[in-house]
């Protein structure tokens, strides 16, 4: 694949598995806290300080290995490729 395909694949796999991962994040939290919403605006005098952020370390923690592991597959990927054009070239 080219650079900017592959920037664009790395894009939409990031963006789509984030977008997953908030969601799957939102319905646990529902569950968890019987049904409460997730905060989503920190200045909200309603929500309990410590509430919103355990909220934010667990969503934040969450995305950030969702993206490592998208991070990893692509690397591994390209990877293979690589491999692969260095062996048909011999």
């Amino acid at each position: 694949m080219s650079g900017k395909t592959e920037n664009a694949v790395a894009l939409v796999s990031t963006l789509g598995a984030t977008a997953v991962a908030k969601k799957a994040i939102d319905a646990t939290w529902k569950l968890g806290s019987k049904g409460k919403t997730p905060p989503t605006d920190p200045a909200d005098p309603d929500i309990d300080l410590r509430e919103a952020i355990v909220f934010a370390v667990i969503s934040g923690a969450v995305i950030s290995v969702v993206r490592l592991f998208i991070a990893r597959k692509l690397a591994e990927k390209e990877r293979r490729e690589a491999r692969a054009d260095v062996l048909s070239k011999r």
